[in-house]
């Protein structure tokens, strides 16, 4: 079922119409910039899920907003995908509220500042998927965000001074309020927990059940830093390996006796990859090249999402080895642009509210120049971050590259500490090997909100979404239904281990639930319908949301809740 944002007018107050079958839509005004009053208005994009308790029902608690992070994802397509998932996990008495942050998605103004699809496509095939692909790699990258900064702040200026994480944290205690409510309910994983921190710290007093999950450092978020975003990537892929090696040959595609093994031939076959890309071509239409830079990207997501990417990506490597590049180049964004049979098949706003234009406004404005650079100290800060793994040679020029570079600052801002009292306690979850956000930075943040609790979740992985976990499903609807903590320093097992399941139609995020598990004893999970939670969690593996999202290999969308 569509439905068409543009025709659905804006309202400062709540006004929803029926929209995707049984969900709600609004578009909420709100000021441009909560500093300048006068500088104009936002539309702000909601999908809602509606509670099943009326509004006078003791238990009824309000909106929950959800954050699916990026920055530049949305969160009515967050929704739409997961939205049977977040309410069997979280219970019915939340209204579940699905936004799309400024400048992404049904919000407006967006933060696009390239005129075409066309020029969307001709910046992202001459961007380097790896710093180290050539000599000039670079330096290409350094270039072409001048090209990004001097196009967005001649083109679109106000509205990407607008698109700041402060300024969407003001936004939902708007939408908040539209509701009725003063407090903040919320759950936002990866940037999101940039937001919901930037919220705790401005709002404090209106901090209802906020949980961050998958957390990044947000003072160094501010500062223009990202030493911290790949403290645990290698022991990831560790962990990774020694799932093949534990999984067995049956399972594990790559397997050999033991992880180091293993990591030796991927190594090999990236370097012959470095000096000798291989072609690969669906058809006479869509042709491409799989070099080192697609292949450590790909390796990269499916660190993301190891529990549902694992075993077709180690497969996938080992068909590369024998001369069939077709599985690993099949779903990256050469792949996707390569299959559209015209200009006209290029869906603008597949670009336009993507990597490109949202995420340097959001996370370079955000630290309001403090991360500009010369080339040669970016150069000498990439070079000091690629001694410590490898993967910032595919993740420097993605995000930090473009922000050396930015011109425009955001308008609405945050210069306080992260080290407050909330009026409630927040939830904070971290992974104990995620790729890109470290649980330091789970602790790190944990320690500066007063009465915290950091739940460490025992799985490799990008949030705890990544790999389900019934330990942690039960306390994240502890909180929500009651605000119990789980106790300090506890440790969530994840239901399975990676390649376990994999392949199975009847495993859900990689798990299955055996008879007497947790999640089918009604009594214990006080989850009402188990068979149904079972095909939410299933749907999250499925969805692949997170590692389509985690920056340019996304691809386009997928079903969900909208069907």
């Amino acid at each position: 079922m569509s439905f068409s944002w543009t025709a659905l007018a804006s309202s400062p107050t709540l006004s929803t119409v029926p929209c995707y079958n049984d969900l709600q839509c609004a578009r909420l005004t709100v000021p441009l910039q909560y500093s300048d009053p006068s500088a104009g208005e936002a539309q702000i994009a909601l999908l809602i899920a509606p509670s099943t308790l009326s509004a006078d029902d003791p238990e009824y608690r309000g909106p929950l907003l959800l954050n699916p992070g990026g920055p530049a994802s949305s969160g009515v397509e967050y929704l739409l995908e997961l939205g049977t998932y977040f309410r069997e996990v979280i219970g019915p008495q939340y209204d579940l509220v699905g936004f799309d942050p400024r400048g992404v998605g049904a919000t407006t103004p967006l933060s696009a500042f390239l005129d075409s699809p066309v020029e969307a496509l001709d910046l992202l095939a001459t961007y380097p998927l790896s710093l180290n692909e050539s000599a000039s790699s670079f330096g290409r990258a350094y270039a072409l965000g001048r090209i990004m900064s001097d196009l967005a702040e001649q083109r679109n200026k106000l509205a990407l001074e607008s698109v700041s994480t402060p300024a969407v944290a003001m936004d939902m205690l708007a939408i908040s309020r539209a509701f009725g409510f003063e407090k903040l309910n919320y759950w936002g994983v990866s940037y999101g927990s940039v937001l919901g921190a930037t919220f705790a710290a401005m709002f404090p007093d209106r901090v209802g059940r906020v949980i961050i999950d998958g957390i990044v450092n947000s003072h160094e978020w501010y500062a223009g830093i990202y030493d911290s975003w790949l403290g645990h990537t290698e022991d990831a892929l560790t962990s990774y390996y020694d799932a093949c090696v534990a999984a067995g040959p049956d399972l594990c595609a790559l397997y050999a006796n033991s992880s180091s093994a293993i990591r030796s031939r991927v190594t090999s076959l990236l370097d012959t990859l470095h000096t000798a890309p291989v072609p690969a071509s669906h058809n006479a239409s869509n042709l491409g090249v799989v070099d080192a830079g697609l292949v450590l990207n790909r390796l990269f997501q499916t660190l993301f999402e190891p529990f549902s990417l694992g075993q077709s990506f180690a497969a996938a490597l080992v068909a590369l080895e024998a001369g069939n590049p077709l599985p690993v180049y099949e779903g990256t964004i050469a792949s996707v642009i390569g299959g559209l049979d015209t200009c006209d098949a290029i869906k603008t706003d597949y670009f336009t509210a993507g990597f490109i234009d949202t995420f340097a406004p959001i996370a370079c404005g955000d630290s309001v120049g403090r991360a500009r650079q010369t080339l040669e100290d970016a150069r000498a800060e990439y070079d000091r971050l690629v001694g410590t793994t490898g993967f910032w040679s595919v993740l420097y020029g993605l995000f930090r590259a473009p922000c050396s570079t930015w011109n425009v600052t955001a308008k609405d801002t945050f210069n306080g500490t992260f080290t407050t009292n909330t009026s409630e306690p927040i939830l904070v979850i971290s992974n104990t090997l995620d790729p890109s956000t470290p649980i330091d930075s789970g602790r790190n943040m944990s320690a500066g909100f007063t009465g915290s609790v950091l739940l460490e979740q025992n799985s490799t992985g990008h949030t705890s979404l990544s790999g389900f976990s019934t330990c942690t499903a039960l306390a994240i609807r502890a909180y929500f239904a009651s605000g119990t903590l789980p106790a300090p320093h506890t440790v969530c097992q994840p239901d399975t281990r990676i390649f376990e399941s994999q392949g199975n139609s009847s495993a859900a995020g990689g798990v299955t639930f055996p008879a007497g598990s947790v999640l089918n004893r009604r009594e214990t999970a006080g989850l009402e319908r188990p068979a149904a939670f079972e095909a939410a969690v299933r749907a999250v593996r499925d969805s692949r949301f997170l590692s389509r999202h985690a920056f340019m290999g996304r691809v386009p969308r997928g079903a969900g809740w909208r069907a």
